[in-house]
């Protein structure tokens, strides 16, 4: 980064601070420690480690959480529902990906999400697994809930496996 990028970087961030609510600071202090988690190599994208997302990937099934900050919030100040659909798609398609052959990796063609509740709890969790394996195609299904167990949405969604691209 150069010089001119810091000394930006260090003017925003102090008018920030300057007029920042308790909110602003939460906020602010959740994605500098993703980014600091990334550059630990606890993350490997941003996407992430801005959403502070934990997974555990099992042959079968798998499981992605994030908390549920200011970071989420739609304007109602519950877990906006692209955020939703995000973690649903990192739990399918973290699963999917493991799934195939070595050289090759899924994107996804296409997600269907059907919200069912909101939530104010503390966490959002999302458990994938496989609907059909295909040689090309993959199928999945996603239960997106709270901590508490309340259902929050159920997602589906649909990969195609590609030849991975070289680093």
């Amino acid at each position: 980064m150069s010089t001119s990028s810091k000394g930006q970087i260090e003017e925003l961030l102090a008018t920030i601070l300057h007029h920042s609510t308790a909110e602003d600071e939460e906020v602010l202090l959740h994605l500098l420690n993703g980014i600091r988690d990334k550059q630990q190599g606890i993350h490997r994208r941003y996407i992430n480690a801005a959403l502070h997302m934990v997974g555990n990937f099992e042959p079968e099934v798998s499981e992605v959480r994030i908390p549920v900050t200011p970071v989420i919030h739609n304007t109602i100040k519950v877990p906006h529902g692209g955020i939703i659909a995000t973690i649903a798609d990192a739990a399918m398609g973290g699963l999917a990906s493991r799934s195939v052959a070595e050289g090759f990796n899924v994107v996804t063609t296409n997600l269907n999400i059907s919200y069912i509740a909101t939530t104010t709890n503390k966490e959002l969790i999302a458990r994938g697994r496989f609907v059909h394996k295909g040689r090309q195609t993959l199928v999945m299904e996603c239960d997106i809930e709270d901590e508490t167990g309340r259902k929050l949405a159920i997602a589906t969604a649909s990969f195609f496996v590609i030849q991975r691209r070289p680093s």
